[in-house]
Protein backbone atom coordinates (compact mmCIF):
# COMPACT_ATOMS: atom_id res chain seq x y z
CA UNK A 1 0.00 0.00 0.00
CA UNK A 2 2.93 2.66 1.07
CA UNK A 3 4.33 1.41 -2.05
CA UNK A 4 1.41 2.48 -4.09
CA UNK A 5 1.48 6.03 -2.05
CA UNK A 6 5.07 6.58 -3.39
CA UNK A 7 4.26 6.19 -6.82
CA UNK A 8 1.21 7.98 -6.71
CA UNK A 9 3.03 11.17 -4.83
CA UNK A 10 5.78 10.91 -8.02
CA UNK A 11 3.75 10.83 -10.78
CA UNK A 12 1.73 13.61 -9.56
CA UNK A 13 5.10 15.53 -8.37
CA UNK A 14 5.53 14.87 -12.48
CA UNK A 15 2.53 16.49 -13.48
CA UNK A 16 2.84 19.49 -11.74
CA UNK A 17 7.02 20.03 -12.86
CA UNK A 18 5.62 19.79 -16.55
CA UNK A 19 2.46 22.09 -16.00
CA UNK A 20 4.98 24.42 -14.60
CA UNK A 21 7.38 24.45 -17.14
CA UNK A 22 4.47 25.05 -19.71
CA UNK A 23 3.07 28.34 -17.94
CA UNK A 24 6.38 29.47 -17.11
CA UNK A 25 5.65 33.60 -16.83
CA UNK A 26 9.18 34.54 -17.02
CA UNK A 27 9.70 33.31 -20.33
CA UNK A 28 11.35 36.45 -22.39
CA UNK A 29 9.77 37.49 -25.36
CA UNK A 30 11.28 38.02 -28.92
CA UNK A 31 11.58 41.50 -29.83
CA UNK A 32 12.99 43.36 -32.78
CA UNK A 33 16.71 44.74 -33.04
CA UNK A 34 18.17 47.59 -34.95
CA UNK A 35 19.99 46.40 -37.84
CA UNK A 36 23.51 47.93 -38.18
CA UNK A 37 25.48 47.32 -41.57
CA UNK A 38 29.09 48.42 -40.99
CA UNK A 39 31.71 46.87 -43.50
CA UNK A 40 35.46 47.12 -41.50
CA UNK A 41 38.58 46.96 -43.72
CA UNK A 42 39.92 44.22 -44.76
CA UNK A 43 43.45 44.76 -46.37
CA UNK A 44 46.30 43.60 -44.08
CA UNK A 45 47.80 47.16 -44.06
CA UNK A 46 44.65 48.43 -42.53
CA UNK A 47 44.03 45.78 -39.76
CA UNK A 48 45.56 46.24 -36.10
CA UNK A 49 48.69 44.90 -34.96
CA UNK A 50 48.19 42.88 -31.78
CA UNK A 51 51.11 41.53 -29.86
CA UNK A 52 51.07 38.59 -27.85
CA UNK A 53 53.54 37.05 -25.13
CA UNK A 54 52.92 33.00 -24.66
CA UNK A 55 53.32 31.62 -21.29
CA UNK A 56 53.83 27.76 -21.03
CA UNK A 57 53.43 26.20 -17.68
CA UNK A 58 55.94 23.22 -18.17
CA UNK A 59 58.79 25.85 -19.56
CA UNK A 60 62.30 25.83 -19.05
CA UNK A 61 64.34 28.83 -19.25
CA UNK A 62 67.40 28.63 -21.39
CA UNK A 63 69.86 29.98 -18.45
CA UNK A 64 69.45 30.33 -14.47
CA UNK A 65 67.23 33.44 -13.64
CA UNK A 66 69.26 36.65 -12.53
CA UNK A 67 68.36 38.16 -9.22
CA UNK A 68 67.65 42.35 -10.52
CA UNK A 69 69.79 44.74 -8.59
CA UNK A 70 67.41 47.89 -7.69
CA UNK A 71 68.80 51.12 -9.13
CA UNK A 72 66.90 54.24 -7.75
CA UNK A 73 66.23 55.93 -10.52
CA UNK A 74 67.10 59.84 -10.87
CA UNK A 75 64.19 62.08 -9.63
CA UNK A 76 62.98 64.23 -12.33
CA UNK A 77 61.87 67.60 -11.95
CA UNK A 78 59.24 68.35 -14.47
CA UNK A 79 58.18 72.00 -15.02
CA UNK A 80 54.13 72.91 -14.01
CA UNK A 81 51.75 71.43 -16.42
CA UNK A 82 49.21 74.56 -17.75
CA UNK A 83 46.00 74.74 -16.47
CA UNK A 84 43.64 74.46 -19.41
CA UNK A 85 41.60 77.64 -20.81
CA UNK A 86 37.45 76.83 -19.70
CA UNK A 87 35.80 79.23 -21.90
CA UNK A 88 32.29 79.82 -19.91
CA UNK A 89 29.01 80.70 -21.68
CA UNK A 90 25.88 81.80 -19.75
CA UNK A 91 23.65 81.43 -22.43
CA UNK A 92 21.36 79.03 -21.82
CA UNK A 93 21.10 77.98 -25.55
CA UNK A 94 21.73 78.61 -29.12
CA UNK A 95 19.98 80.67 -31.76
CA UNK A 96 18.11 79.40 -34.86
CA UNK A 97 16.83 82.36 -37.09
CA UNK A 98 16.27 82.71 -40.87
CA UNK A 99 18.90 83.91 -43.14
CA UNK A 100 18.98 84.32 -47.01
CA UNK A 101 21.41 85.05 -50.13
CA UNK A 102 20.76 86.25 -53.13
CA UNK A 103 20.65 83.89 -55.73
CA UNK A 104 22.34 84.49 -59.32
CA UNK A 105 21.39 80.79 -60.19
CA UNK A 106 17.82 81.21 -59.42
CA UNK A 107 17.44 84.50 -59.98
CA UNK A 108 16.19 85.36 -56.84
CA UNK A 109 15.82 84.83 -52.63
CA UNK A 110 17.49 81.27 -51.36
CA UNK A 111 16.04 81.40 -47.62
CA UNK A 112 17.93 79.17 -44.97
CA UNK A 113 17.77 78.62 -41.61
CA UNK A 114 20.88 78.44 -39.26
CA UNK A 115 21.16 77.19 -35.80
CA UNK A 116 24.76 78.42 -34.00
CA UNK A 117 25.61 77.44 -31.15
CA UNK A 118 25.50 79.15 -27.90
CA UNK A 119 27.83 82.61 -27.75
CA UNK A 120 28.57 82.19 -30.95
CA UNK A 121 29.66 85.52 -31.79
CA UNK A 122 32.23 85.86 -28.35
CA UNK A 123 34.37 82.88 -28.38
CA UNK A 124 35.75 84.07 -31.54
CA UNK A 125 36.47 79.87 -32.35
CA UNK A 126 36.04 78.66 -36.22
CA UNK A 127 33.61 76.09 -36.21
CA UNK A 128 32.33 72.75 -38.23
CA UNK A 129 29.38 73.22 -39.47
CA UNK A 130 27.02 70.37 -41.43
CA UNK A 131 24.24 71.69 -44.47
CA UNK A 132 21.16 69.62 -44.09
CA UNK A 133 18.37 69.63 -46.48
CA UNK A 134 14.79 68.85 -46.18
CA UNK A 135 12.26 66.43 -48.02
CA UNK A 136 10.13 66.86 -50.84
CA UNK A 137 7.08 68.47 -50.38
CA UNK A 138 8.80 70.38 -47.24
CA UNK A 139 10.46 73.71 -47.20
CA UNK A 140 13.60 74.56 -44.97
CA UNK A 141 11.72 74.73 -41.39
CA UNK A 142 11.30 70.90 -41.67
CA UNK A 143 14.29 70.25 -39.55
CA UNK A 144 13.44 72.93 -36.89
CA UNK A 145 9.81 71.32 -37.03
CA UNK A 146 11.69 67.95 -36.05
CA UNK A 147 13.43 70.11 -33.00
CA UNK A 148 16.60 70.60 -34.14
CA UNK A 149 17.19 73.40 -32.01
CA UNK A 150 16.77 71.68 -28.94
CA UNK A 151 18.58 68.54 -29.26
CA UNK A 152 21.48 70.61 -30.68
CA UNK A 153 21.02 73.04 -27.29
CA UNK A 154 20.94 69.66 -24.76
CA UNK A 155 24.03 67.80 -27.22
CA UNK A 156 25.98 70.74 -26.85
CA UNK A 157 25.69 71.02 -22.99
CA UNK A 158 25.64 67.50 -21.17
CA UNK A 159 28.94 67.36 -24.30
CA UNK A 160 27.33 64.69 -25.88
CA UNK A 161 27.50 67.01 -29.59
CA UNK A 162 30.26 68.94 -30.40
CA UNK A 163 29.36 72.97 -30.72
CA UNK A 164 28.54 73.22 -34.75
CA UNK A 165 26.74 74.91 -37.09
CA UNK A 166 24.01 74.23 -38.88
CA UNK A 167 22.57 75.18 -42.28
CA UNK A 168 19.40 74.17 -43.37
CA UNK A 169 18.78 75.78 -47.04
CA UNK A 170 15.23 75.85 -48.87
CA UNK A 171 15.78 73.65 -51.86
CA UNK A 172 12.44 74.78 -54.25
CA UNK A 173 12.07 73.83 -57.68
CA UNK A 174 15.43 73.08 -58.44
CA UNK A 175 15.73 70.35 -55.49
CA UNK A 176 12.08 69.47 -56.19
CA UNK A 177 11.79 69.08 -59.59
CA UNK A 178 15.25 67.12 -60.09
CA UNK A 179 17.28 70.14 -62.11
CA UNK A 180 20.94 68.57 -63.13
CA UNK A 181 21.77 71.25 -65.77
CA UNK A 182 24.84 72.22 -66.07
CA UNK A 183 25.80 75.72 -64.40
CA UNK A 184 22.28 75.83 -63.07
CA UNK A 185 21.39 73.02 -60.95
CA UNK A 186 20.40 72.78 -56.98
CA UNK A 187 23.98 71.27 -56.67
CA UNK A 188 25.89 74.50 -58.19
CA UNK A 189 23.11 76.28 -55.56
CA UNK A 190 24.88 74.52 -53.10
CA UNK A 191 28.51 74.62 -53.95
CA UNK A 192 28.86 77.52 -55.61
CA UNK A 193 26.46 79.97 -53.63
CA UNK A 194 25.25 78.76 -50.51
CA UNK A 195 28.62 77.27 -49.00
CA UNK A 196 30.67 80.79 -50.13
CA UNK A 197 27.89 82.73 -48.52
CA UNK A 198 28.33 80.84 -45.46
CA UNK A 199 32.26 81.03 -45.34
CA UNK A 200 31.86 84.94 -45.82
CA UNK A 201 29.21 85.64 -43.48
CA UNK A 202 30.28 83.02 -40.43
CA UNK A 203 33.29 82.38 -38.76
CA UNK A 204 33.14 78.54 -40.14
CA UNK A 205 35.68 75.84 -41.14
CA UNK A 206 36.55 76.43 -44.72
CA UNK A 207 37.93 72.63 -45.52
CA UNK A 208 36.21 69.37 -45.92
CA UNK A 209 37.45 68.32 -42.48
CA UNK A 210 35.05 70.59 -41.14
CA UNK A 211 31.85 70.19 -43.84
CA UNK A 212 29.46 67.54 -43.65
CA UNK A 213 26.08 67.07 -45.78
CA UNK A 214 22.88 65.19 -45.05
CA UNK A 215 19.48 64.86 -45.92
CA UNK A 216 15.73 63.41 -45.40
CA UNK A 217 14.14 61.99 -48.29
CA UNK A 218 14.62 63.46 -51.77
CA UNK A 219 16.93 65.61 -49.76
CA UNK A 220 19.00 62.23 -48.90
CA UNK A 221 19.10 61.71 -52.82
CA UNK A 222 20.77 65.01 -53.18
CA UNK A 223 23.38 64.65 -50.16
CA UNK A 224 24.33 61.74 -51.86
CA UNK A 225 24.60 63.12 -55.47
CA UNK A 226 26.43 66.22 -54.27
CA UNK A 227 28.94 64.39 -51.77
CA UNK A 228 29.81 61.55 -54.28
CA UNK A 229 30.14 64.04 -57.11
CA UNK A 230 32.58 66.34 -54.43
CA UNK A 231 33.98 63.90 -52.33
CA UNK A 232 36.93 66.24 -51.52
CA UNK A 233 34.52 68.88 -50.11
CA UNK A 234 32.75 66.98 -47.19
CA UNK A 235 33.87 64.89 -44.15
CA UNK A 236 30.57 62.82 -44.13
CA UNK A 237 27.66 62.32 -45.79
CA UNK A 238 24.06 61.24 -44.19
CA UNK A 239 20.70 59.95 -45.82
CA UNK A 240 17.90 59.66 -43.37
CA UNK A 241 15.57 57.63 -45.45
CA UNK A 242 16.98 58.60 -48.89
CA UNK A 243 14.40 58.58 -51.84
CA UNK A 244 16.78 56.97 -54.45
CA UNK A 245 15.18 55.69 -57.54
CA UNK A 246 16.87 54.22 -60.55
CA UNK A 247 15.28 56.21 -63.22
CA UNK A 248 15.23 59.98 -61.42
CA UNK A 249 18.30 61.21 -62.79
CA UNK A 250 20.99 60.38 -64.95
CA UNK A 251 24.09 58.14 -63.99
CA UNK A 252 26.16 61.20 -63.72
CA UNK A 253 23.68 62.45 -60.80
CA UNK A 254 22.19 59.35 -59.89
CA UNK A 255 23.44 58.03 -55.89
CA UNK A 256 22.08 54.24 -57.03
CA UNK A 257 25.30 54.67 -60.32
CA UNK A 258 27.59 56.46 -58.24
CA UNK A 259 27.58 54.22 -55.89
CA UNK A 260 28.57 51.67 -58.11
CA UNK A 261 31.58 53.64 -60.09
CA UNK A 262 32.08 57.38 -58.58
CA UNK A 263 35.90 58.04 -57.76
CA UNK A 264 37.47 58.83 -54.29
CA UNK A 265 34.26 58.19 -52.38
CA UNK A 266 36.00 55.70 -49.75
CA UNK A 267 37.19 58.76 -47.75
CA UNK A 268 33.93 59.80 -47.00
CA UNK A 269 32.37 58.97 -44.10
CA UNK A 270 28.11 57.48 -44.56
CA UNK A 271 25.60 56.51 -42.67
CA UNK A 272 21.61 55.39 -43.81
CA UNK A 273 18.94 54.94 -42.29
CA UNK A 274 15.44 53.67 -42.54
CA UNK A 275 12.09 52.04 -41.23
CA UNK A 276 11.56 48.45 -41.96
CA UNK A 277 7.98 49.62 -43.05
CA UNK A 278 9.56 52.26 -45.44
CA UNK A 279 8.71 51.87 -49.05
CA UNK A 280 11.81 53.23 -50.32
CA UNK A 281 13.98 51.08 -48.56
CA UNK A 282 14.60 48.46 -51.01
CA UNK A 283 16.77 50.79 -53.16
CA UNK A 284 18.64 51.68 -50.08
CA UNK A 285 19.37 48.10 -49.40
CA UNK A 286 20.67 48.04 -53.41
CA UNK A 287 22.73 51.06 -52.62
CA UNK A 288 24.03 49.64 -49.48
CA UNK A 289 24.92 46.17 -51.27
CA UNK A 290 26.50 48.52 -54.09
CA UNK A 291 28.72 50.16 -51.28
CA UNK A 292 29.59 46.90 -50.00
CA UNK A 293 30.86 44.84 -53.18
CA UNK A 294 33.44 47.77 -53.33
CA UNK A 295 34.59 47.17 -49.78
CA UNK A 296 33.31 51.00 -49.34
CA UNK A 297 32.87 51.67 -45.70
CA UNK A 298 29.78 52.82 -43.94
CA UNK A 299 26.74 52.42 -41.88
CA UNK A 300 23.34 50.89 -42.72
CA UNK A 301 20.34 51.02 -40.21
CA UNK A 302 17.10 49.82 -40.16
CA UNK A 303 14.85 50.79 -37.26
CA UNK A 304 11.87 48.35 -36.46
CA UNK A 305 9.78 50.87 -36.26
CA UNK A 306 8.18 54.36 -38.09
CA UNK A 307 7.44 55.21 -41.33
CA UNK A 308 8.41 57.12 -43.80
CA UNK A 309 7.69 60.96 -41.55
CA UNK A 310 8.35 63.82 -39.22
CA UNK A 311 7.72 61.25 -36.14
CA UNK A 312 10.25 58.81 -37.64
CA UNK A 313 13.11 61.14 -38.32
CA UNK A 314 12.35 63.28 -35.00
CA UNK A 315 12.05 60.08 -33.10
CA UNK A 316 15.89 59.64 -34.63
CA UNK A 317 17.50 63.56 -34.97
CA UNK A 318 20.13 62.78 -32.15
CA UNK A 319 21.72 60.03 -33.71
CA UNK A 320 21.80 61.60 -36.96
CA UNK A 321 24.25 64.99 -35.42
CA UNK A 322 25.75 62.63 -33.27
CA UNK A 323 27.21 60.69 -36.51
CA UNK A 324 27.85 63.84 -38.27
CA UNK A 325 29.50 65.58 -35.29
CA UNK A 326 31.52 62.62 -34.25
CA UNK A 327 34.58 63.47 -35.11
CA UNK A 328 35.00 66.69 -33.88
CA UNK A 329 35.89 68.78 -31.07
CA UNK A 330 33.27 68.89 -28.05
CA UNK A 331 34.64 71.94 -26.23
CA UNK A 332 34.61 74.97 -27.72
CA UNK A 333 38.55 75.71 -26.22
CA UNK A 334 39.45 72.50 -28.32
CA UNK A 335 38.53 74.82 -31.31
CA UNK A 336 40.53 76.83 -33.67
CA UNK A 337 40.79 80.78 -33.62
CA UNK A 338 39.02 82.66 -36.23
CA UNK A 339 42.32 84.26 -37.19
Amino acid sequence: MSRMLDMLRKLLLLILLVWMAACEPLAPEVTQQVIVITNTPTAISEMPIVTQTAVFANSVPTRPPTTPTNTPLPTATLPPLPSPTVIDCEEPGGSLFESAFQSEITGGTVLYNVYLPPCFFRFGRRYPYVILLHGSGYRYDQWADLGIQEVMDAGIANQILPPMVVIMPDGGDFQENNIFTEGGSYEDIILKELIPDIERSYCVWTDARGRAIGGISRGGFWAYSIGFRNPGLFASIGGHSPWFVPNNAPNTHNPLALAEFAPQIETLRMYLDNSQNDSGGANVVIFSNELSQRGIAHTYTINPTGGHNNEYWSAHLQEYLEFYGRNWPLLVEDLPLCQ
